[in-house]
C-alpha cells in the first residue's frame, strides 16, 4: 500500500515540477523580462533554463514565407514601388536587362555583376 500511494505523490511531484518549469520558461516571453533574472529568481541556471525552453517550444522561432513579386514594368505603381526599395548600407544597386534589380557591395562593377548572374542563371 505505501508504495503505491508513494508513486501516486511522485507523479503529482512530476506534475507540479513540470508546470513550474513551464512557467518559469515563459516568463522570460514577457515584455522586458531578462533570462537572468529569471533563472536568479528561481535559482536555477541559464542553461537549465533554455533546455525548458526548447521543452515546451517557447520561443521558437517561426521560419519565414517568402513570396516572388512580379510587377509589370509599364505600370506607374510599378515604378515607384521599385524606387522605394533602397540599397541596403554598403551596398549598391545594379539594373539587369530583364528589368529586375540585384543589390551589390558598394563599388562593384555593374558590368561584372551581370556576367555573373548571367552565367549562374544559364549553370541552372
Amino acid at each position: 500500500m505505501r508504495s503505491g500511494s508513494a508513486c501516486r505523490w511522485r507523479r503529482r511531484g512530476d506534475r507540479l515540477r513540470r508546470s513550474r518549469r513551464r512557467s518559469s520558461s515563459g516568463e522570460t516571453e514577457l515584455p522586458g523580462a531578462k533570462v537572468s533574472a529569471v533563472t536568479r529568481k528561481h535559482g536555477i541556471v541559464t542553461g537549465l533554463l533554455f533546455r525548458w525552453r526548447a521543452q515546451f517550444g517557447i520561443a521558437q522561432k517561426k521560419r519565414s514565407k517568402l513570396a516572388r513579386v512580379v510587377l509589370a514594368d509599364d505600370m506607374f505603381a510599378a515604378r515607384a514601388l521599385r524606387d522605394l526599395v533602397r540599397p541596403p548600407e554598403g551596398m549598391m544597386a545594379i539594373d539587369l536587362g530583364n528589368g529586375l534589380r540585384v543589390f551589390a557591395p558598394a563599388g562593384s562593377d555593374p558590368d561584372a555583376v551581370r556576367a555573373q548572374i548571367d552565367s549562374d542563371e544559364a549553370a541552372q
